[in-house]
């Protein structure tokens, strides 16, 4: 494979959110991508970035190529398809490339432990992502999403961090009851279209933080959950102050919007202690626990 050549080396220094976190970053800008021009990036240990490269398949080829770095990004340019075929990687990221299709081989690949695919056009999570048993960091924010499928996230026993936020998702699910609970302790589903959301808390036993704002909740479905972050101590950030319906906890929500708990009913909720901090911080408090939006 002939990619534009012309292109020059950038040496630099990042924080990566992996294990090779302060090492240095080579950067490849349209550099034909071969053996020779990979040495060197090869040789620092660090992360690679190629950035602005137009490749309409980025498959098994170009993974052999890589097969010495643990850390890849692909940053801006044209890769609309990606079929992932590295047992090497541990950290991934495809970052406003027009991607559309991730897809990988059926067959577990546990190496890999963060992967971020953000700023794409990605409209389907591939099924075969319940193969990268190894994931500790999934965030598939800013993207195209309309529907997830939690069952997909069942394999990977080792998911903390599962980031949804600001994609076009109506509908978060688990398809039947035959799988284990998830170990995500951290969930993002912000700025999204959803009304209610019928798998919380019961499908994250673990769950520590999350973000709800920036949806179309449906205001009984918002008091039932409440009840339910008290109840399970659970952490929430972030508040909708543009609201055109209630402001409730932070969330904004609708009457006219109905709730889809698991029993069709909200439930009560306790007695709330709500205190606003000057620094705009709304305090929520229950018991010993405390709640910040």
């Amino acid at each position: 494979m002939i990619l534009l050549a012309g292109g020059y080396w950038v040496e630099g220094r990042a924080v990566p959110h992996h294990r090779r976190r302060g090492e240095g970053v080579t950067r490849l800008h349209n550099v034909t991508l071969t053996n020779a021009t990979l040495g060197p990036a090869m040789a620092t240990g660090g992360e690679l970035v190629l950035q602005g490269y137009r490749i309409d398949r980025f498959g098994k080829d170009m993974f052999d190529l890589l097969a010495r770095t643990a850390s890849l990004t692909l940053r801006k340019g044209s890769i609309p398809n990606v079929f992932f075929a590295s047992d090497t990687l541990d950290s991934f990221q495809i970052d406003s490339t027009g991607l559309e299709s991730f897809d990988l081989n059926p067959f577990p690949s546990p190496n890999l432990r963060i992967l971020q695919i953000t700023r794409n056009s990605l409209e389907l999570i591939s099924p075969r992502i319940s193969y990268l048993t190894g994931l500790r960091t999934l965030d598939l924010s800013q993207n195209r999403l309309t529907h997830v499928e939690l069952n997909l996230f069942e394999p990977m026993r080792q998911l903390r961090d599962l980031d949804l936020s600001v994609n076009r998702i109506v509908r978060i699910e688990a398809v039947g009851k035959t799988g284990q609970p998830l170990t995500v302790r951290n969930l993002w589903v912000s700025y999204n279209r959803l009304v209610a959301f019928d798998e919380f808390p019961e499908a994250f036993p673990s769950l520590a933080t999350m973000r709800l704002h920036g949806n179309d909740w449906s205001c009984p479905w918002v008091d039932w959950a409440r009840g339910e972050i008290m109840r399970k101590g659970i952490t929430v950030f972030g508040a909708d102050y543009d609201c055109s319906g209630d402001r409730r906890g932070g969330l904004c929500c609708y009457d006219n919007l109905k709730s889809t708990t698991e029993n069709g009913q909200p439930v009560d909720v306790p007695t709330l202690i709500i205190e606003n901090e000057p620094n705009g911080t709304i305090g929520v408090k229950f018991g010993e626990v405390e709640i910040f939006y």
